[in-house]
């Protein structure tokens, strides 16, 4: 049985061609590897299935092209901003294959579960895909499957809607495969902008986030897991980690592949200070470029950013959302804006670049003074790279909840936008308009200022790099001509 896992374009629905499924909640200024497609399709290739991965964009290619691949069953990893794509795609199957199965995974359909159970050869799988895809694909295998018993899979049998019984999280998540990128037809054909050496890849070594922020959206699979586990016990799933030899293990196949550059793809990296250690001590010598995600007051002291500087750690994104700390107060940030310049500061002074991500629009009590507060605080840092985009009520978080009570949304339900350019948030004092004319500003003001241009050429170190971003600056321009 041979088992096809597709991503559509978004281009085929008159929509910007790359999405993020990673994170899931903004377009793309490039691809990069999903992860987490790679890795169900290992584990069922470690199975002995037939499995083919297509990435439509990468490989610029048409759906139906990719349907003339053939497959069994069709797999599709669908985060809000893809949804319509997916079942579109999902859809075409049905029109020119007939009856085929496909199996949807990602954090859209955990949550908007009807939306995706709208034939009876579709399915749901909730929460971490791994172990639930490898017993599905095995009763799809028979002539007449049993999905009754399947734990973590929801479906749909004459018409009505089946809930099977959750499956817990995976508690060890060493005993998963190191992701087969040689799966992906163009596995060296995913440049990632930040940095100098190629090929990239993705990495994730750890899955979940201990912390407690109002608008909580952490990457699409701890998304699905969170989503899943809340559900029944109306608390996270605890984070699990992958242990420092399994994390070392995979950087050095990767190497060996070819692989030069690596986004860690985890809510936050900094976990257990031994942990971090031993596996920064186990890469040095690779050489590689690495970017990883963190929380400003994970990085407590000059020593570790040093280590980590020395290991190839070229990037750290750091999750800022504010200056003015009532507003992190209020949106349970638990960070103290002093820890932030800190963060920055022992950063660039050890030749890491950071990235800060701004959420403008949070909670009520943000106003055009404290946006203006923020974005100035951002300036005299000087950092090269800054994400901002207006809050945005994804199904599932506490800010959902919360803006719906008081009638801060613009709609009735929550739908896929792109928080860089549009806004389903509007306060008395500070409408969607200001908002997304407050994030356009800063944009404008600074990735097309003089001093930024001039200090980016100048540290261009290869032709690669200039194209990337130059694509990337085409990508910005695009976003401030979004009406």
């Amino acid at each position: 049985m041979k088992i096809h896992f597709i991503i559509p374009s978004n281009a085929e629905k008159g929509k910007q061609e790359v999405l993020d499924r990673i994170f899931g909640c903004n377009y793309g200024f490039f691809a990069q590897h999903n992860v987490f497609i790679i890795e169900p399709a290992t584990v069922l290739k470690n199975l002995g299935f037939e499995v083919e991965i297509t990435d439509c964009v990468v490989e610029k290619i048409s759906l139906i092209d990719a349907l003339r691949r053939g497959g069994d069953v069709f797999v599709f990893y669908s985060v809000f901003l893809s949804r319509d794509t997916d079942l579109w795609a999902s859809g075409e199957i049905r029109k020119k294959l007939g009856k085929k199965w496909s199996i949807f995974l990602g954090n859209d359909p955990v949550w908007f579960i009807d939306k995706y159970l709208i034939l009876d050869s579709n399915i749901v799988i909730r929460g971490e895909p791994e172990e639930t895809i490898a017993e599905l694909t095995k009763e799809l295998e028979k002539e007449g499957p049993n999905l009754k018993n399947i734990s973590g899979i929801s479906w749909r049998k004459n018409g009505k809607i089946i809930h099977n019984s959750p499956r817990k999280y995976i508690e060890n998540i060493d005993k998963l495969p190191i992701p087969d990128r040689i799966l992906l037809k163009k596995t060296f054909d995913y440049p990632n902008a930040r940095f100098s050496k190629f090929p990239s890849t993705t990495m994730l070594t750890s899955r979940g986030c201990s912390n407690r922020c109002l608008f909580c959206f952490p990457n699409s699979l701890s998304f699905a897991r969170e989503i899943e586990w809340k559900n029944l016990h109306k608390i996270k799933p605890p984070v699990r980690t992958r242990s420092a030899e399994k994390v070392i293990e995979e950087f050095k196949v990767l190497y060996e592949q070819g692989f030069r550059s690596v986004s860690i793809v985890d809510d936050q990296f900094l976990w257990d200070r031994k942990r971090t250690e031993k596996i920064l001590n186990g890469i040095k010598k690779l050489n590689m470029e690495i970017s990883v995600l963190a929380r400003c007051d994970r990085i407590t002291d000059f020593l570790l950013v040093k280590m980590m500087a020395d290991a190839g750690i070229k990037h750290i994104a750091f999750g800022v959302e504010s200056f003015h700390q009532p507003i992190l107060d209020y949106i349970r940030k638990d960070l103290k804006v002093e820890t932030i310049a800190r963060a920055i500061n022992w950063c660039k002074k050890a030749g890491i670049k950071p990235e800060i991500n701004i959420i403008l629009g949070s909670c009520p009590i943000e106003t055009k003074e404290t946006i203006a507060q923020t974005i100035n605080e951002v300036e005299k840092l000087k950092v090269d790279i800054v994400h901002v985009n207006v809050i945005t009520p994804f199904p599932g978080t506490d800010y959902a909840k919360l803006a719906k009570e008081k009638g801060w949304m613009t709609v009735d339900e929550y739908r896929p936008v792109d928080s860089s350019a549009q806004s389903l948030i509007s306060y008395p004092h500070l409408s969607d308009k200001d908002l997304v004319k407050a994030v356009k500003g800063f944009i404008f003001r600074h990735y097309f200022s003089p001093e930024y241009i001039l200090r980016n050429i100048i540290n261009i170190k290869s032709p690669n790099e200039l194209w990337n971003k130059i694509r990337a600056g085409i990508n910005e321009f695009k976003l401030l001509l979004i009406k």
